[in-house]
């Protein structure tokens, strides 16, 4: 038994989960998720080391080699790390909250028993539903983004292309703390995000048009 131990249910009331069977944890399953989203974290910081690390080989013109599209690589990395990280992160808050509903449950401070498929994919939680809505919001956006980053990178400038692409994963780094809180505070992350890509995307068109 290293994380969990798989057995069969007793009877129908047992049946909390989308499986047929029960979980009996001997570690935490939000550890998991957990030492996955520390993984990917020091990925990170290691590639962030190397972006600085390079930042006088970005050129200012639009890329022309392989080697013109590395400061580019290393943006896309991190958009890709920190969706992941949002992903893991769902199942992780999930995971803590059932937690902490059947410890209320167990301790009588709630009368209806906490299903874990009920408190996933329901609506009244409070934490899993913006984590939902990080990863979510996330997974919508990336898609224009990297393909409006690559866009400028090749028409217009690797450099802006760079600036461009660290300002919107800043942006979208808090989209959770600012979805907490609703609007306006939310505009502070998702119109800044918006601006980043539509700018990237209007200067490629008007680089084009220009040819």
């Amino acid at each position: 038994r290293i994380f969990a131990e798989y057995h069969r249910p007793k009877s129908n009331s047992e049946s909390e989960y989308l499986t047929p069977f029960s979980i009996k944890m001997a570690i935490p399953l939000q550890y998991l998720p957990l030492s996955t989203i520390l993984f990917l974290a020091v990925g990170l910081v290691y590639i962030l080391y190397l972006a600085v690390k390079s930042r006088g080989d970005v050129i200012s013109g639009p890329a022309s080699t392989v080697h013109d599209y590395i400061p580019v690589v290393y943006v896309i990395a991190v958009a890709m790390i920190m969706h992941f990280i949002f992903l893991f992160n769902q199942s992780a808050v999930v995971f803590l909250e059932f937690n902490q509903a059947r410890q209320a449950y167990r301790e009588k401070k709630v009368d209806e028993k906490p299903s874990l498929p009920a408190l996933k994919y329901g609506l009244d939680n409070v934490n899993i539903r913006v984590a939902n809505r990080l990863a979510g919001n996330f997974s919508e956006q990336i898609i224009p983004f990297l393909l409006s980053l690559h866009l400028y990178a090749t028409f217009v400038s690797v450099r802006g292309a760079v600036l461009f692409g660290w300002a919107w994963l800043f942006f979208r780094s808090y989209y959770g703390w600012a979805f907490k809180r609703g609007v306006p505070v939310l505009f502070l992350s998702t119109i800044p995000a918006y601006c980043c890509v539509w700018g990237m995307i209007g200067g490629t068109i008007y680089e084009v048009s220009r040819k």
